[in-house]
């Protein structure tokens, strides 16, 4: 009986040191920057632009989980790494309107040889639209929420698309034909609606990859209308290929399991990938 007894609780206690171990990891992997790579392969892209490297990052929140020093030295790692554009796919902010500039603040330097592109988020509605849009002037990024944008090398182009934020913006999506296009989407659930031209590749954040995953594989919370159809990683879905980052930071509470934060660095390939 004694011997069943110190099992027991030799049993119990080891259970609750692999959950205090498994909390205390789900506090620190929020600082566990990645980058992940994707190869997108399209015979739609032109020539000139195989091998073009694109940077997309979203959801950053900075606030009082993701500090003033953490903005810079992502954007000093992005700067590192040389980009020919970089995309921002919104939510800059967490917890109040007095971060908005200090985000943007923080971010200006961030440059890429075709410039600084993006869009707003949730939050950014939630706390405060006119000073991001503000805040992208003072960074001098462009807005391209519900624009298209023409980048050229030497006579080809493609086109770079945006459009606001699904819950609490409005969405315009006007595509050329025939032009390899990438729209960015703060919230994935929006390719379920695309209709007419599509792009050929969609960038969205939003989902943190879960944030709070079951070893990655699902999150049992996610603001989809969708639930994990849209939660991570390279999809494919009426004809479009999406990618879908995890994000930067959090959102409360400040942690993250099997959804580590990442830059999302994508380089475009001309051809079928055969």
């Amino acid at each position: 009986g004694k011997r069943k007894i110190q099992t027991k609780t030799k049993v119990i206690l080891s259970v609750i040191l692999i959950g205090l171990l498994l909390l205390g990891y789900s506090f620190v992997e929020p600082y566990w920057l990645k980058v992940t790579d994707y190869e997108i392969y399209s015979e739609n892209l032109p020539l000139e632009f195989d091998g073009y490297e694109i940077l997309f990052v979203s959801d950053i929140h900075h606030g009082p989980y993701f500090s003033y020093e953490r903005v810079e030295k992502l954007r000093d790692r992005m700067n590192e790494m040389n980009a020919d554009l970089v995309l921002m796919g919104g939510d800059y902010v967490h917890r109040g309107p007095l971060y908005v500039p200090e985000v943007f603040n923080a971010l200006n330097g961030l440059s890429a040889a075709d410039g600084v592109m993006g869009v707003l988020g949730n939050h950014d509605h939630w706390d405060g639209e006119q000073a991001t849009r503000d805040g992208f002037e003072y960074a001098g990024f462009l807005d391209i929420e519900n624009k298209n944008v023409m980048i050229e090398r030497n006579g080809s182009s493609i086109e770079i698309a945006g459009v606001g934020d699904l819950d609490m913006g409005v969405q315009e999506l006007n595509l050329d034909s025939g032009v390899f296009s990438i729209l960015v989407s703060h919230n994935p659930d929006y390719i379920a609606g695309i209709s007419g031209v599509k792009p050929d590749l969609m960038l969205s954040g939003h989902t943190h990859g879960g944030q709070v995953t079951f070893f990655g594989l699902w999150a049992p919370l996610i603001p989809s209308r969708y639930w994990n159809k849209f939660r991570y990683g390279e999809i494919e879905y009426n004809d479009i290929k999406l990618i879908v980052t995890s994000g930067v930071g959090t959102i409360t509470p400040p942690m993250r399991f099997f959804a580590r934060p990442e830059i999302v660095r994508i380089t475009l390939r001309s051809g079928d990938g055969s």
